[in-house]
């Protein structure tokens, strides 16, 4: 690992489920990449990798929910992560309500935030979305640091 990979792995990020409903279908994707991008309007922006399953379905959304998980939440996390994407549709055992975006609100989640998407940018291999807030639920909790050793490739 040269000496830029080393310095960028320093940057700390949460642990994040973004969630979004297409066709009458739930896909929940895990990203460690959320941040805010404005006060006003409140926007966030999630960037997704281009070679993970569900991508193009989150791209053709027109809203999704970003899920911030707690440290006691790593298997949801997991259960959502890698690129193959095997758990992308199954909700079989993850407790979820409707939120009002009609996005998927994991009950393992310390909050989550609705949001409008209103861009996308291409970025090297992921692309970024920009979401307008439209609705905060917070349920109490700290979250989860990424550690990229809990997420092995």
């Amino acid at each position: 690992m040269d000496n830029i990979e080393k310095a960028i792995r320093k940057i700390r990020n949460g642990v994040f489920v973004v969630t979004y409903v297409l066709d009458g279908k739930e896909y929940g994707i895990t990203s460690a990449w959320v941040n805010r991008a404005s006060f006003k309007p409140n926007m966030l922006t999630v960037s997704i990798g281009k070679n993970r399953k569900g991508y193009e379905e989150l791209l053709d959304s027109e809203v999704f929910c970003i899920n911030i998980l707690g440290n006691e939440h790593l298997e949801v996390a997991r259960h959502f992560g890698g690129s193959d994407g095997d758990n992308l549709n199954d909700f079989k055992d993850i407790v979820f309500k409707e939120g009002e975006s009609g996005s998927p609100i994991l009950k393992e989640s310390v909050a989550a935030i609705e949001c409008r998407l209103v861009k996308k940018v291409d970025a090297g291999d992921h692309v970024v979305l920009f979401g307008e807030v439209m609705d905060g639920v917070d349920n109490e909790g700290e979250a989860m640091v990424f550690n990229r050793e809990d997420f092995p490739s």
